[in-house]
């Protein structure tokens, strides 16, 4: 257990620094021109600290909007290693670490993502948080949570794996919901909860290139050798988009793409 985790255990870790706000928010603001205001409210936060760290954020939207997405681009455009959980298959035993005189111990996640990114800053997303098992037979993940979320316990946190205190309280948490309303009142009072909006068909234009660049990176290609669409290929996804889901209007850039490509590998 302890073979990867010899890099972060008894080692000073450092603290990732925090970049040039101005950069970050306009590269947020050219992927997601849709979310200013989530945008400013989610680096507010950060103004005038030397070192990448927030209280926790709630970024509650429609499905499809690109909450998750934004997240893990905040974490990616910071600097900080991003450890995402998926909180419909998440519990609170798995989460806060597992007691070694289980076979399967292991520490707690957000001291995996401290150790995985080798700084103690990461940022932990929790995606679809309100989707968390309520069960309690291994222990509710928004339990769990409360201890993470506290400067005065995520500094003295005692992982039952290592059997011993870990200083976890410059670990960012950013989670992810539909809805605030099936979530337990002490977990809403911990956080900062952002309304993330979804892009309507006038946001169009601003989104295209944001797409064509992300599609882009995935393919492996740099962008300056993909084309923006042309005024047909623009006419036919405002067709078939009207609005709402980001990730249908990236299925349909991808489809107009390959269509490009066919006609152009026929010729």
């Amino acid at each position: 257990m302890l073979g990867p985790l010899t890099g972060a255990i008894n080692v000073a870790l450092p603290l990732v620094q925090t970049p040039s706000l101005h950069e970050v928010r306009n590269t947020l603001l050219f992927e997601f021109p849709y979310a200013k205001d989530a945008i400013d409210f989610a680096l507010i936060g950060l103004v005038g600290r030397n070192t990448v760290h927030f209280r926790p954020l709630l970024i509650v939207g429609d499905p499809g909007g690109g909450k998750s997405r934004f997240a893990r681009r905040l974490g990616e455009l910071l600097g900080v290693n991003v450890w995402r959980e998926d909180a419909s298959r998440a519990d609170g035993a798995v989460f806060g670490g597992t007691d070694r005189r289980w076979y399967s111990a292991e520490p707690c996640h957000p001291f995996l993502a401290i150790a995985q990114g080798k700084s103690a800053n990461p940022l932990v997303l929790i995606d679809e948080i309100e989707k968390a098992a309520t069960r309690s037979d291994y222990g509710r993940l928004w339990d769990a949570l409360l201890g993470f979320l506290e400067p005065e316990t995520s500094m003295r946190y005692p992982d039952p794996a290592l059997q011993t205190n870990l200083d976890l309280s410059h670990v960012n948490y950013v989670a992810t919901a539909n809805s605030v309303y099936p979530l337990p009142s002490p977990i809403r009072d911990r956080f900062r909860v952002v309304k993330f909006p979804k892009p309507a068909a006038s946001d169009l234009e601003a989104l295209l290139p944001a797409v064509i660049s992300d599609l882009s990176r995935e393919r492996g290609l740099d962008q300056r050798w993909v084309s923006p669409l042309d005024d047909v290929e623009r006419a036919a996804a405002a067709r078939s988009w009207t609005g709402g889901s980001v990730r249908r209007l990236r299925r349909i850039v991808e489809a107009i793409l390959r269509a490009r490509d066919a006609r152009a590998s026929r010729n």
